[in-house]
């Protein structure tokens, strides 16, 4: 019985570890498309350093998004696939796990608009500094910026 509980939890551990490695796979499918550079050849090829900042901080980013969403309050009585007498572990984790990735994706929309609305408001145009002048100190902004966002997004979360 107790080796039973114990593959259980091993398994529900094994299922949200590879959920987050989705999430982190997916993130940076999206800082692909929100960025007009090449990610991997600036950061494999230039090594350039403020890209890999920028990219540091949305890793981190979605880290704290997962987090949030993996460890907030489910209510569980908006999944009609749920039976309130007798709810069986796993449609409570088939809950657990859609409450996650509509969360997720909700922190990527938002750090999405989020990097937009910070090239909006600084005095100097991202891409340029970050692909053309290698300015880290734009880098390091950019990344702080989506961490710090994340972190909001956290305590909305959470």
């Amino acid at each position: 019985m107790i080796i039973n509980e114990f593959i259980s939890i091993l398994v529900e551990i094994l299922i949200y570890f590879l959920v987050s490695l989705f999430c982190l796979f997916i993130g940076r499918k999206v800082l692909d498309w929100i960025t007009p550079y090449d990610l991997n050849y600036q950061t494999g090829e230039v090594d350039n350093t403020a890209v890999g900042l920028t990219q540091a901080g949305f890793y981190l980013a979605i880290g704290i998004i997962v987090h949030a969403s993996v460890s907030s309050e489910v209510n569980y009585e908006l999944f009609t696939f749920i039976d309130p007498e007798n709810p069986s572990r796993l449609s409570i984790l088939g809950a657990e796990l859609i409450t996650t990735g509509i969360y997720v994706f909700l922190g990527l929309v938002c750090l999405s608009y989020g990097r937009r609305a910070l090239d909006w408001l600084t005095p100097f145009h991202l891409n340029k500094e970050i692909e053309v002048d290698r300015n880290n100190a734009v880098g390091l902004l950019e990344g702080g910026f989506y961490v710090a966002m994340a972190v909001i997004i956290h305590g909305i979360i959470g």
